[in-house]
């Protein structure tokens, strides 16, 4: 019983953060080599910053399948929501979770793709 209540916790909480996304203005994308929809959930759910374990894609290489990486977030950084999407031959098969993140930690991920956050 205490499970459940705590299971309708995070789902309720995945409901704001989502609402959240979906009012955020500004939006960025990168892409990210695949992996199983449950290793790349697992590894976020147990560190949020697995995420820069993760390789970069090289779309022209690897476009039957890929992880999008689709960032929401507002003019000032204030509120910066990450969520992946599954892609399978460019069309989106599976979408996670939205996950809140640090300035710091979408600064780290664009540094991979040779990007800087303009707020840097």
């Amino acid at each position: 019983m205490l499970f459940f209540k705590k299971k309708q916790k995070e789902e309720a909480a995945e409901d704001n953060t989502a609402r959240l996304a979906k009012t955020l203005p500004r939006t960025k994308k990168v892409q990210f080599c695949h992996s199983k929809p449950q290793e790349l959930e697992k590894a976020l759910n147990e560190d949020i910053n697995a995420v820069l374990t993760f390789e970069p894609v090289n779309y022209y290489a690897e476009k039957n399948r890929f992880w999008q990486c689709v960032f929401f977030f507002d003019d000032e950084y204030n509120n910066i929501v990450m969520r992946f999407e599954l892609f399978e031959n460019d069309r989106k098969i599976y979408g996670g979770k939205y996950r809140r993140i640090e300035k710091e930690l979408y600064a780290k991920i664009l540094l991979k793709f040779g990007q800087r956050a303009e707020f840097m």
